[in-house]
């Protein structure tokens, strides 16, 4: 059962500096609420991570938000305007893709750890004994003898589960996950995604998890939005979503997928390239990859529109996809 509201984006456009720049990430809107997973999916480039790092005001320096409205809620549960970058360590946390190069390695674990509590507020004292709550509470073994090592004398699995803890340590009420999972082995990847979702459920957390596994995120997710050339095409509940989709991207993403208990001499494949920024050619983005693509779609960019409560979908011909199911 899912709360009040936590997070609530309207029409995110991210592009260059310059008016005629393309357009990286555009028109995305979402909403979060406490104890909900939303997945972001979608290939390399669709504009997951931008949309994510924008929610912190983590651009790079060549891009910046052309629009947007943020609102994010209080304690209470009212939502209120919020600046992107009044977001770090005030309610909302970020845990990254490859902890080793986000990790400080001048810095011991514990003090990684205890930095956030630091600036909540607490002595060295309080913050040391919160960083080995923390690092007992994500699973990391001994966590007192833990707290003098140095980031490059764990393991891929335990640096994710400190990155995890730092984020924790600022108590958060919306954790933001960028592909957390990538560089780990499917047994450590296992592990995080259970690790995350016990946090979600006992501290009512809300969640968005970025990854451009669709198995992965129909695992964790409550609610998905699949991304495609910097435009969400579909969102709905997931299970819905993987078992009826309404758009030929998520439909294709899902045949891309291996299946439990079929033989598949190859798995399909996508054809073609996701197009490039500034490289956009008219009507539906996807159309040139699409096998359902005809005149209308090479003159239309069809707009996100309920296909029924709850379910949204950027596609003429949506009513028109065969329904599967992912094995």
């Amino acid at each position: 059962m899912t709360g009040h509201c936590v997070l609530d984006l309207e029409d995110l456009s991210v592009g260059c500096g310059r008016a005629m720049d393309p357009v990286l990430v555009e028109g995305v809107s979402l909403r979060v609420h406490a104890g909900e997973c939303l997945g972001l999916v979608g290939e390399s480039g669709s504009g997951k991570s931008l949309t994510l790092r924008s929610l912190l005001g983590l651009l790079p320096a060549t891009l910046h938000q052309r629009t947007g409205q943020l609102r994010f809620s209080d304690v209470d549960g009212a939502l209120h305007a919020r600046e992107p970058r009044t977001l770090r360590g005030d309610g909302v946390s970020m845990v990254f893709q490859e902890p080793m190069s986000s990790l400080n390695p001048t810095m011991r674990v514990g003090d990684l750890v205890a930095a956030g509590a630091r600036v909540r507020g607490l002595s060295a004292k309080e913050a040391a004994r919160r960083a080995v709550d923390l690092l007992g509470e994500v699973g990391v073994p001994e966590p007192r003898q833990r707290m003098r090592a140095w980031p490059h004398e764990l393991s891929g699995g335990l640096r994710q589960r400190v990155m995890i803890a730092m984020a924790l340590s600022v108590e958060p009420r919306l954790l933001l996950c960028d592909e957390p999972t990538t560089a780990l082995d499917v047994t450590i990847q296992d592990q995080i995604l259970s690790l995350i979702e016990r946090l979600q459920r006992d501290r009512g957390l809300a969640v968005v998890f970025v990854s451009h596994n669709l198995a992965v995120i129909s695992r964790i997710a409550d609610r998905t939005a699949v991304m495609y050339a910097g435009r969400i095409v579909e969102q709905g509940p997931t299970q819905e979503l993987v078992t009826h989709p309404r758009h030929p991207y998520t439909r294709a993403l899902i045949d891309s997928m291996p299946r439990a208990h079929v033989a598949q001499v190859r798995l399909s494949a996508i054809p073609g390239s996701p197009p490039t920024a500034g490289q956009l050619a008219p009507g539906c983005r996807f159309a040139p990859r699409c096998s359902m693509a005809d005149d209308a779609c090479a003159a239309v960019d069809p707009p996100l529109a309920a296909v029924h409560e709850g379910h949204d979908s950027a596609c003429l011909h949506h009513s028109l996809l065969v329904k599967g199911t992912v094995g």
